[in-house]
């Protein structure tokens, strides 16, 4: 009886196995990198935007950093504000599942899976005082106020100044002046 001879495909499928699978642990991991990123920048955000006074019920009400239905950001979000304060302010981390929520946060941030309800949703906010965070390459063409862009593997942003004044949010010129692209 002769034993089966080991095949030379099951080495090479093996391979092709493993180098799929690192490419998707890589894939994940830029993805949390750039996550981490993004979350990084939304708090420096923070840092150089004003709201006018009667976006908060009192002097020490907390800044609402919002994220409308991603989980996995908002985690990220939560872990870079935690026990952080800007002007006196603490900052709270809030999930959002419903659009209607966000007239009472300061900062929402919406992921490029909620592009298409993005213009009902500025048409909810207008004449509140909400800084929009996005990331897609059109949102700040389309009325949001910062938008994420990526290119060449860093992220970027964008900033729709005109946005923000409507909003009455007045962002630093330092802010602006780091910006790739201010529509006035």
């Amino acid at each position: 009886m002769k034993k089966p001879r080991p095949s030379r495909l099951c080495p090479a499928l093996l391979g092709l196995a493993l180098a799929l699978l690192h490419g998707q642990q890589r894939s994940r991991a830029q993805l949390v990198d750039e996550e981490q990123v993004k979350a990084a920048y939304i708090y420096n955000f923070l840092k150089f935007a004003e709201w006018p006074a009667e976006a908060f019920a009192t002097p020490t009400d907390p800044i609402r950093l919002c994220v409308l239905d991603d989980s996995r950001f908002y985690s990220q979000v939560m872990h870079v504000v935690k026990d952080r304060t800007i002007a006196g302010r603490s900052i709270v981390a809030v999930p959002i599942h419903n659009a209607d929520k966000a007239r009472h946060c300061h900062l929402l941030f919406i992921n490029s899976a909620h592009n298409g309800e993005v213009d009902r949703l500025f048409e909810s906010l207008h004449g509140s005082n909400v800084l929009t965070i996005g990331e897609t390459e059109t949102f700040v063409d389309r009325g949001g106020i910062i938008g994420f862009v990526t290119q060449d593997s860093q992220v970027h942003f964008q900033v729709n100044h005109k946005a923000a004044t409507q909003y009455r949010i007045r962002l630093s010129s330092r802010l602006l002046s780091v910006a790739k692209r201010v529509v006035e």
